[in-house]
């Protein structure tokens, strides 16, 4: 009797969730500013769904929603977007339901974003877009750079000289084909990390509401990157580099991937650094704290934070790698 009962619970349950599902996806669709939302909110519903039951009733939810969806507006669609809030949805439920720690779940959740992001894409360039991949970096680029003329014509009748926009364009012709594809891994790594860190945010403020126990998420001013992390992304790029001395197909795309990445994680890892000492050491409110790196971040002060990143790394200046704690008897 007692199975008998959560089986049709379950049952309604799902189909709440189902239904609920179908419903955000829709108003995602056809409500164009809701779209940008939409892929962190339906992940949500997948989650509370694996948190109250199990992954085969979730897993049932999410193929049926993904049938209603390719049924009510597009097949592919269907596919593309089940696979992204389902997979995610369900990494963050088997998380929360076996109280994994907070690093784990990010990187679990970037994990599950990563393969969502890269199924999607081939999906939607070998299925939708007959261009390649090639074709569609280059198109996206010639917008890009038609969209910077028609900025530089409009800007130039308002009386701003053509030199300032030449530091701009110096920039864009970086920009090239051959240059984004070898960049591809390092854009999907961030991309994963990104979108784990905005799903966590906004799952954890519901579930909070539906009285979940929720790790709270780690202040900006305490974020760091320990060395293990910084060792294994310089290995990466040291074997590109030997790779690439020893002319090996694909090197390129370890290296300069391996590269930015470096770069990144110097330059949050600073920034952490800057918004911890103004915070706590200097007393500066969040608001001015918030202005004074925004401002830095973007000018030509923004190579500080890649020189305090590395240096936090090596020393921890704040303390915070648990590697490198000194052990209490």
């Amino acid at each position: 009797m007692h199975n008998r009962i959560y089986n049709t619970r379950a049952m309604v349950e799902a189909g709440l969730i189902t239904a609920l599902i179908v419903v955000i996806m829709m108003i995602t669709v056809y409500v164009p500013i809701f779209s940008m939302f939409g892929m962190f909110i339906l992940p949500i519903p997948v989650t509370v769904l694996y948190i109250r039951h199990n992954y085969k009733v979730t897993l049932g939810a999410v193929v049926i929603s993904a049938i209603l969806i390719a049924m009510l507006y597009s097949p592919i669609s269907a596919l593309t977007s089940s696979i992204l809030f389902g997979i995610t949805g369900m990494t963050f439920g088997y998380c929360i339901k076996n109280d994994k720690k907070l690093s784990t779940t990010i990187l679990l959740l970037a994990l599950a974003s990563a393969i969502g992001i890269v199924i999607n894409f081939s999906i939607y360039v070998n299925l939708l877009d007959k261009r390649g991949m090639a074709g569609f970096i280059s198109d996206n680029i010639r917008i890009m750079k038609e969209s910077l003329n028609l900025s530089k014509e409009l800007y130039g009748k308002m009386g701003v000289s053509s030199e300032q926009f030449a530091t701009i364009e110096k920039s864009f012709e970086l920009f090239t084909p051959d240059f984004i594809l070898k960049l591809i891994p390092a854009i999907v790594i961030l991309m994963s990390f990104f979108s784990a860190y905005i799903n966590y945010i906004l799952t954890s403020s519901i579930l909070k509401k539906l009285r979940y126990n929720m790790k709270p998420m780690v202040p900006f001013s305490q974020i760091y990157i320990n060395t293990r992390i910084g060792t294994l992304v310089g290995v990466t790029l040291l074997i590109g580099l030997l790779l690439g001395r020893s002319k090996v197909q694909g090197a390129d795309y370890i290296i300069n991937s391996a590269e930015y990445l470096l770069q990144f994680i110097f330059v949050i890892d600073g920034i952490s650094v800057a918004a911890y000492y103004l915070r706590n050491r200097f007393n500066i409110s969040k608001p001015i704290t918030a202005l004074i790196l925004f401002f830095t971040v973007f000018s030509q002060m923004s190579v500080i934070y890649v020189y305090a990143g590395l240096a936090d790394m090596l020393f921890d200046f704040r303390k915070l790698d648990p590697y490198r704690r000194p052990r209490t008897e």
